[in-house]
């Protein structure tokens, strides 16, 4: 392991200069992006590299409903990479391969995917598709500090996707992170997050039509206070989270979507047996839309539910309850049932399923007053080999756009296979097929997309 000095104060140049660096040479992340959307789920269920549906590609960040993120032609890779799920942090950034290591305690981790693939609908149309060809490069800088049981992470991802037959759809996405995981006592704990996204929505990702992406960047902040022990009858968290959402162009149609998004939440867990714990969560968020006001809303949620690792095999949550959605200048509410669950249920140690589903109101993309999205996704991690991995999934959104008469189910279905090139690179192979259908046909298309990558690592 190499050894260095450095300033902690140059970490953040270092990162920085990395990647202007890399956005100067046209080389080419989640859950700060995620939550830029609707509020985001306490991340109490089993992780799913899958993305929303669970299929090769995601597209963190996109304005509303998770049926538009599954047909979003904005791909994030799903995740090729070897983070270590097992790794204790609440909101500091995981880390691939090994550091490089400096005298001051700083270690620094670097990785970067390239690929190439092939889209058969870029824009995600019903007539005229766009079929491209695309390549991608993905690089990621991780620089952590622990220091008297603390960990800070400072972080860039990016992505940097060029179409070769549809130049318009090009984007670079930047994501810049600075976190901290602070305990106090064996009681209490914080983590706290800030960052910058600068990302877009990809044509047919939402209910409008550009020629070009709509761009947009955002400062958040968030914060997650627990206090109890992991083994406590009870303990308590509290989560607050702030966006401000500015679209950059396609001005005449984006300007209505500017909006600033705070959310506060707060969970209690009583274990009511050894390895299963009642949950019960309040959450709400204001989302100030800056033009638009019509749209402007509170979104509350009412949760109770369960989390358990009642076997070695099986781990989930699931929670259920009510959300309304009230609009602040117009007569307009929607209400009803809604859940989160997650379980994960792994038969052998080298091989896991993840079954998520989800229902909730979302905000208006263009079409409607609202949204109300009903999604279940299903992922299979396999191992067959020390160096051979793949993943399979399946997943459907059920979207209904209150007001304007419209329903939509997509439907995804993905197959990966992964391969260890030694102990610092890693190739994957990956097909995913997408299929949108509409009361409203105009609205129906599908998609092929094919990918091929390698990723490294030191």
């Amino acid at each position: 392991m190499k050894k260095f000095f450095l300033h902690p104060l140059a970490l953040a140049a270092a990162s920085l200069s990395i990647a202007s660096l890399a956005q100067a040479q046209q080389a080419a992340s989640n859950d700060a992006a995620a939550s830029t959307t609707t509020p985001a789920a306490t991340n109490t269920a089993p992780a799913s590299n899958g993305g929303t549906l669970g299929g090769l590609f995601n597209a963190p960040g996109t304005t509303g409903s998770s049926s538009q993120l599954s047909a979003t032609p904005s791909y994030e890779l799903a995740g090729i990479g070897r983070r270590d799920a097992t790794q204790e942090r609440i909101l500091t950034s995981a880390t691939n391969g090994l550091p490089i290591r400096f005298d001051n305690g700083i270690y620094v981790y670097t990785s970067a995917t390239g690929g190439l693939g092939h889209n058969s609908n870029v824009s995600g149309v019903n007539t005229g598709a766009i079929s491209s060809n695309f390549y991608s490069v993905q690089p990621e800088v991780v620089g952590e500090l622990k220091k008297a049981g603390d960990r800070y992470t400072l972080r860039y991802a990016g992505n940097y996707t060029k179409y070769t037959g549809s130049s318009a759809d090009n984007f670079n996405h930047h994501f810049f992170d600075l976190a901290g995981d602070n305990y106090f006592d064996s009681r209490t704990r914080l983590g706290w997050d800030l960052g910058y996204v600068d990302q877009t929505d990809a044509r047919g990702s939402t209910s409008v039509t550009v020629n070009t992406p709509n761009r947009w960047t955002a400062p958040t902040a968030r914060a997650l206070l627990a206090y109890g022990a992991p083994q406590a009858q009870g303990r308590v968290e509290l989560e607050g989270n702030y966006v401000q959402k500015r679209y950059q162009n396609n001005r005449d149609v984006t300007a209505s979507f500017d909006t600033d998004l705070t959310t506060v939440s707060g969970r209690f867990f009583y274990r009511v047996m050894p390895r299963t714990s009642m949950i019960f969560e309040l959450r709400q968020t204001n989302a100030d839309y800056k033009t638009a006001t019509i749209s402007t809303n509170t979104d509350r949620r009412y949760y109770v539910g369960a989390t358990w690792e009642a076997t070695a095999k099986t781990s989930g949550t699931f929670k259920i309850g009510y959300a309304e959605k009230k609009f602040s200048n117009a007569p307009i509410k929607a209400t009803g049932v809604s859940w989160e669950g997650g379980l994960r249920w792994s038969p052998l140690t080298y091989s896991t399923f993840d079954l998520i589903t989800s229902k909730a109101p979302a905000d208006s993309t263009g079409v409607g007053n609202y949204l109300m999205n009903t999604a279940t996704s299903l992922q299979w991690n396999h191992r067959w080999a020390s160096n051979l991995s793949s993943r399979a999934s399946v997943g459907t959104v059920k979207t209904d756009f209150s007001g304007a008469g419209r329903t939509d189910t997509t439907n995804n279905v993905g197959i990966g296979a992964f391969y260890e090139l030694g102990r610092n690179w890693r190739a994957g192979a990956e097909y995913t097929y997408t299929d949108r259908s509409s009361n409203q046909n105009t609205f129906n298309f599908n998609r092929n997309v094919t990918y091929v990558s390698i990723q490294g690592t030191l």
